[in-house]
């Protein structure tokens, strides 16, 4: 796979990780993505897309720059867009980019950092992962002995053992490997069922629970479940560790666009790499702030990496 062109990008969002989705769209730019950035959405359209047109009954479409637009899917569903990660793939490369040779997903708290040439080399013949926050997974941890009753319980076998483990944050696969996403969608279906067709979160119970990152732990299972070849990364890919070239991912709350850098460095919590890479594309193509916002948003970054230097929570 050699054709820039033919790899579709996208992200799932609601209330306000629309600003988080608009920094995605200009590292993409910035990266070098053209084309079209599809983006699925529940509620109101981002007010910094207000000038996008109508293209049919639930699309959008809002021209960022010459060359880079976002389509913005309208999409009606309950649970948390976490649970919509496989199925929004498989309708990207169906129906809204069926010419696309490969797809890649990204939550909308990711921003890209590394030229977009080199996914091209990360999707090659395999599914492009990045290993979590917290890696380590043996093939007989507790969590994956339990995950194995589960799916043993339903007549499934694992094709191979791991011993890492996945962020669900983002993935990217050729349409050769598509079928991969029938069998995350089987185990998101797995996920759902044990904890119950009410529940609606990403998260489910303590770090203990079976299944305490649902969607992320439904990949994991997915992975164990077939022998699709797995083009890998550690942590640093996404900025977990220091040493990251490809993706800045900021997990956690608040989000790098929620409050202030220099309130929460007065509380000893410094501004992180993935925040200062958020404020890294937030003027353009798209202004995701007005000129005094952004001003004193920078200024309010400066200061709270300046008191990082010197004070922060152990």
């Amino acid at each position: 796979m050699n054709n820039l062109n033919t790899i579709a990008a996208c992200t799932l969002f609601e209330g306000d990780y629309h600003t988080g989705a608009g920094a995605l769209a200009n590292s993409l730019h910035a990266s070098g993505y053209r084309g079209t950035f599809w983006a699925g959405y529940r509620g109101a359209l981002p007010p910094w897309a207000a000038t996008a047109r109508a293209d049919g009954p639930h699309i959008h479409r809002f021209t960022a720059a010459p060359d880079f637009e976002i389509a913005f899917v309208s999409l009606e569903s309950a649970p948390h867009f976490a649970y919509h990660k496989p199925e929004f793939l498989q309708r990207l490369l169906r129906e809204l980019a069926p010419e696309a040779t490969a797809a890649i997903y990204l939550d909308p708290d990711i921003v890209v950092k590394c030229p977009w040439s080199l996914f091209t080399d990360w999707l090659d013949g395999g599914v492009a992962l990045v290993e979590d926050i917290n890696p380590s997974l043996p093939a007989r941890h507790p969590t994956r002995l339990a995950w194995l009753r589960v799916l043993a319980a339903r007549g499934l076998a694992p094709r191979r053992e791991l011993h890492r483990y996945y962020n669900s944050g983002f993935i990217g696969l050729p349409r050769t490997h598509a079928a991969f996403l029938g069998e995350w969608q089987r185990t998101m279906s797995i996920v759902r069922e044990v904890l119950g067709s009410q529940h609606h979160h990403i998260k489910a119970g303590s770090a203990t629970t079976l299944f305490h990152s649902t969607d992320q732990d439904a990949l994991n299972m997915a992975l164990m479940l077939t022998d699709t070849p797995m083009n890998t990364t550690g942590p640093e890919a996404m900025d977990f560790v220091i040493g990251g070239h490809y993706l800045s991912h900021a997990v956690g709350t608040p989000k790098p666009w929620q409050g202030s850098p220099l309130r929460q460095a007065l509380r000893g919590y410094p501004p992180s790499v993935s925040t200062k890479s958020f404020y890294q594309h937030t003027a353009a193509p798209i202004a995701l702030f007005s000129p005094s916002d952004l001003r004193s948003r920078q200024r309010s970054l400066s200061l709270a990496a300046l008191i990082g230097r010197f004070y922060r929570r152990a």
